[in-house]
């Protein structure tokens, strides 16, 4: 309420007065447009490794608009994604929470429980219009009594003329419709989830738009072969069809005047669908490319090497829009960090973060899962594989219904390419790395092996610094009640929601999501 002397209130001059109060009232308005929060564009790729952006330097790969939303905001050099799995790493960015607290959400084909609220479904419950176009949470069941809408409404309705192996929702399109349909005065959250680069790719592609083979940059972990350059090329030009997609938006944006007060932030959910990458808790499964634009809230041009998890979004989103972030998150807002101005180091208390896996596919005798967690702080990444006797990208003899043998790793013309040549001595070493069992514990030195192909644990000279990270890690896990601090794995028993059948494969369930 405003107050006035009673001088003022005893004055005559009724003209003076309705200025004054017309003053007021504009005043009251501007206040209330510049607290309205923020326009946020969330936009998502399906399967993108860190490095694989024009701005991180790969060779014949062109990411302008990502490199745009850098290079005039800030560039995140030590993201990472909570488990390189589709949907748990979506499900982790929504809730706020690491997998081992979502139940089955801490499964590929799992589901999402009610009790887990999601922060896009705070922000429309503050005023937010909220949508989504392309790949939201999924694939999982979407249906009673689980979650069926964990993000918002869709808007896929725009289809447009897509190469082979492109999905042809039209992304920028049906975003164009969402801006038309919502209140001007009323903020927005978008999810962009683009289906790319997700698996299937056409064949050559890339070379058909140019990309020159030989000059394709080969992972370490991956064999040096014209085959596996031609699947990275294609794989280059899945990236490039997303990115495009966002310079649409970002151009829509610009022409509304809205730009300056959205927050865009361009990242992926797991690492490339290559062997030894996505389905893995290494470099190339878990750390992610990260790219946020806030108008002139954030300096241009930074590069931040504060660690950033995947459960920190849902806290950093809803604090710069001005809602409570809820106690039951385990995330913590990155505000501060934006905030700063600095490039460098930030803030001093994030130093590391914590990831983790437990069933992907369906690919192990009764659909066991292959649990790991690790901490990856400084240079360093210490994992700890709970049941080292298992085939970790599943049994080699076992027929996954959803990817064939060895079902964690993407059917695709890398996977054919390692085990067609597993029995040939200059090549075999690579399905090793791929499909062969791992021990109960590994440690590398990311900086030293980019690649993650000398395990030092077993090194005497590295034990206390393997007890120290394990210490480290083992309190956090129980700290947010990880079952398996508790020698628990009700991840056994989680039901799988692939297309057609459930659990066991006995149950039939008609048509789902799938990825």
């Amino acid at each position: 309420m405003t107050y006035f002397p009673k001088t003022l209130l005893a004055s005559r001059n009724l003209g003076f007065l309705l200025s004054l109060f017309g003053v007021l009232a504009l005043a009251t308005s501007c206040q209330t447009k510049e607290e309205k929060g923020p326009n946020i564009l969330f936009c998502i790729s399906d399967d993108q490794s860190y490095i694989h952006t024009s701005l991180q330097g790969t060779n014949e790969i062109k990411t302008p608009n990502l490199d745009r939303i850098a290079q005039s905001g800030i560039m995140f050099q030590n993201a990472y994604c909570n488990v390189a799995s589709c949907s748990p790493s979506r499900a982790s960015i929504l809730t706020g929470k690491n997998i081992w607290e979502l139940e089955e959400g801490g499964l590929l084909f799992g589901a999402l429980q009610k009790k887990f609220v999601t922060f896009p479904q705070v922000l429309k419950q503050h005023g937010y219009a909220t949508g989504y176009t392309g790949k939201g949470y999924g694939p999982s069941k979407l249906e009673e009594p689980y979650q069926t809408q964990p993000i918002a409404q869709g808007y896929n309705a725009i289809k447009m003329k897509a190469p082979e192996g492109i999905s042809d929702i039209d992304y920028a399109e049906n975003f164009k419709a969402f801006l038309a349909q919502k209140d001007s005065e009323q903020p927005f959250f978008f999810w962009y989830g683009g289906n790319e680069p997700h698996r299937g790719y056409k064949q050559g592609i890339g070379a058909e738009n140019g990309k020159d083979i030989s000059n394709i940059q080969v992972p370490g972990f991956l064999p040096d072969s014209e085959a596996v350059r031609s699947d990275i090329a294609d794989y280059y030009y899945e990236i490039e069809w997303f990115d495009s997609h966002l310079g649409k938006m970002i151009k829509m944006l610009e022409a509304t005047g809205e730009l300056d007060n959205t927050i865009i932030i361009t990242t992926a959910d797991n690492g490339m669908p290559f062997p030894r990458a996505k389905a893995t808790n290494y470099e190339y499964g878990t750390h992610m490319p990260l790219a946020i634009f806030w108008g002139n809230k954030i300096k241009s041009g930074l590069k931040i090497e504060d660690f950033i998890s995947f459960t920190d979004f849902a806290p950093t989103l809803l604090e710069v829009a001005g809602i409570e972030i809820p106690e039951d998150m385990s995330g913590n807002s990155f505000k501060n960090v934006m905030l700063a101005n600095k490039s460098g180091q930030v803030d001093a208390k994030r130093d590391r973060v914590f990831t983790a896996f437990e069933r992907h596919t369906y690919c192990r005798p009764d659909g066991m899962p292959y649990p790991v967690r690790t901490i990856r702080k400084g240079d360093w990444l210490y994992l700890v594989n709970f049941e080292p006797e298992r085939y970790p990208a599943g049994d080699p003899d076992f027929l996954s219904p959803h990817q064939g043998y060895v079902g964690d790793i993407d059917a695709g013309p890398s996977r054919d390419y390692i085990l067609a040549n597993k029995e040939v001595d200059s090549l075999k070493q690579f399905y090793e790395l791929a499909a062969g069992k791992r021990p109960g514990t590994e440690l590398y030195n990311v900086k030293d092996d980019p690649y993650q192909l000398h395990n030092l644990a077993a090194q005497p000279e590295y034990a206390n610094l393997c007890k120290e990270l394990q210490t480290e890690l083992f309190t956090y896990l129980k700290d947010t009640n990880d079952p398996r601090m508790e020698g628990l794995s009700p991840w056994d028993n989680y039901p799988y929601f692939f297309t057609g059948y459930d659990t066991k494969h006995l149950q039939p369930i008609g048509e789902r999501d799938v990825e």
